[in-house]
């Protein structure tokens, strides 16, 4: 469990928070021990009521362009899998929940994808070209 404020959104993805996940509660406090890392999208609901407080008024645009099926990060499978239920209010918070299975007997890689050799990590030189795989389906043409 962790307190998060909502950050301003600033580019056409819905918000998100990232996490990791560790084997054991002692691990934790070292980020090499990372067995998966992956992300929790937010309900455009939710994001409305937040974004609707003073602070985020420039958020409120880019959320209105922003849905699920057109997201270059989550609309691969329209948010089944990375879209958080949320409880709570404004007033005293909200909590976020989404069920991830995770196999804490994987080696830990430190946030790595599988196969990859680190480089891009700290003090490293980053990757060159497009990510690996298909092109998500509604993600803008970079020709």
């Amino acid at each position: 469990m962790f307190h998060q404020h909502l950050p301003r959104l600033l580019r056409r993805t819905l918000p998100h928070i990232h996490f990791e996940v560790y084997p054991d509660q002692a691990s934790s406090t070292d980020a090499s021990r990372a067995v998966a890392t992956s992300q929790v999208a937010l309900p455009k609901s939710t994001c409305d009521t937040v974004y609707a407080q003073p602070g985020y008024e420039s958020s409120v645009a880019n959320l209105a362009q922003v849905t699920v099926q057109d997201d270059t990060v989550f609309g691969d499978d329209d948010g089944v899998r990375q879209l958080g239920s949320v409880t709570g209010d404004i007033t005293s918070g909200y909590t976020v929940s989404l069920d991830v299975g995770v196999d804490t007997t994987t080696t830990p890689t430190g946030g790595q994808r599988p196969g990859d050799d680190g480089a891009g990590g700290p003090g490293r030189t980053p990757p060159s070209g497009p990510p690996p795989g298909p092109r998500p389906s509604g993600a803008p043409s970079s020709r």
